[in-house]
């Protein structure tokens, strides 16, 4: 059987560093100054900019859940790795023994 180790203040540094970066992709919105132009190209070049700022607002709510997620796995597994620490040595065979 495969042992993972997870040290828990390099994921949080991990997962506090994928909300900062989350929360700079989030701020973006793309515009274009047309100068009053009225072109086919630069209409179309617009709509794909309110799709890009969308996808953009999309993946970022997206991506905040994740970290949220995360946040929450790394509590249990903290709340969980508490727990084992404070079994007797006993406890922790005998608990082997019944998987």
């Amino acid at each position: 059987m495969k042992e993972i180790y997870i040290d828990p203040n390099a994921l949080q540094e991990q997962i506090d560093a994928y909300k900062d970066d989350t929360e700079t992709v989030s701020g973006l919105k793309y515009a274009i100054n047309d100068g009053g132009l009225l072109l086919q190209s630069i209409d179309k070049y617009n709509e794909c900019l309110t799709a890009m700022n969308d996808l953009i607002s999309e993946f970022s709510e997206f991506a905040l859940m994740d970290a949220d997620t995360l946040q929450k796995i790394r509590a249990k597994w903290m709340d969980t790795d508490s727990d084992i620490a404070t079994m007797t040595l006993g406890e922790i065979l005998s608990s082997k023994i019944k998987k």
